[in-house]
């Protein structure tokens, strides 16, 4: 069953670039409804939650269905595609400490509330970029640039930043779950 629904999602994907413009041109006209994704590493590993901690591992037939909640940062140019991240599980927020070598953090939040603040709020502000891809797609933090999100090419370790380059993962399938 598992394999004729990924079947079906591969079918109707659309490309992030067509995610993206869905998000900034319809998120908000029902904000009772979270807008949930599926967001996976090239080595199909899902973001999920676990003990409080943001982990990518690999999903399997008994994985439970965790989902990332994304809204738009509209304070910030569109052009560079700026969104709130967090889970669903808890409501939690990414956001990043700055320094010398940036940290991932979750903290107690909801998505909604960063979007509806109408503040710059960069440090929980990740900017969506294609690459050569229409399909993929990184994580670059705003109050740290060239610091993206990543994986581990091991299963089960906790999400963190990356400058890219290495054994760390920086580019993600972006899907969302309607």
């Amino acid at each position: 069953m598992q394999q004729e629904e990924t079947s079906m999602i591969e079918h109707e994907r659309k490309t992030v670039n067509q995610e993206m413009a869905d998000l900034f041109n319809d998120y908000g006209r029902k904000p009772e409804v979270p807008w949930l994704y599926r967001i996976w590493d090239t080595k199909q590993k899902y973001l999920l939650l676990q003990n409080g901690t943001l982990v990518a591992a690999p999903q399997n037939s008994n994985s439970e269905d965790q989902l990332i909640t994304v809204a738009p940062n509209r304070v910030i140019d569109s052009s560079k595609r700026p969104i709130f991240m967090g889970t669903k599980v808890q409501n939690y927020v990414l956001t990043v400490k700055s320094g010398d070598r940036p940290q991932l953090q979750l903290v107690a939040g909801d998505v909604k509330d960063l979007h509806e603040k109408k503040e710059e709020s960069k440090e929980f502000t990740f900017y969506n970029q294609t690459k050569g891809s229409e399909t993929t797609c990184s994580f670059e933090s705003a109050i740290s640039p060239g610091w993206f999100l990543s994986t581990s090419a091991e299963p089960h370790k906790p999400l963190g930043l990356s400058q890219g380059g290495g054994s760390d993962i920086t580019i993600f399938y972006f899907v969302r779950k309607q």
